[in-house]
């Protein structure tokens, strides 16, 4: 099946918002690990909503993309090779970006684990504190 102009502006359209998500996401990523290593809860909970948010805009685009990837690239009608040039320059960014949101994903992960050990340890001393204080007296 070959693709009209009209099909093709419309494909390059979602991937430019695809390409304007993505980076609204890793934006977003950046943010949720610079909380993670301050342990600011409260704000990061707030980023984490936003994130959703972006996530869900982000997963209606794949799926209005969905009819376009069992498409031949080659059969589609490109306003101009300038066109085509930008749309492919846009996707790979996409995935360029994707692949940073994902270290910064692990990244924030690996804080709060931090984090989390690190309050397990202190309430752990806390405890034995309190069990040498009580044992004097």
């Amino acid at each position: 099946m070959t693709m009209n102009v009209a099909d093709t502006d419309r494909l390059s359209e979602l991937i430019a918002a695809k390409l304007q998500v993505v980076e609204l996401l890793s934006g977003l990523a950046r943010r949720q690990l610079e909380l993670a290593e301050q342990a600011e809860m409260t704000a990061l909970l707030k980023v984490l909503s936003a994130k959703q948010t972006v996530l869900d805009q982000l997963q209606r685009l794949e799926r209005q993309l969905d009819p376009y990837r069992d498409q031949d690239p080659e059969r589609r009608v490109w306003r101009s090779a300038a066109d085509r040039q930008r749309c492919q320059q846009q996707m790979d960014q996409c995935g360029h970006v994707l692949n940073e949101v994902m270290v910064l994903e692990k990244q924030g992960e690996a804080a709060l684990v931090r984090r989390r050990q690190a309050a397990a340890l202190a309430l752990e001393q806390v405890q034995s504190a309190t069990d040498a204080r009580s044992a004097y007296a």
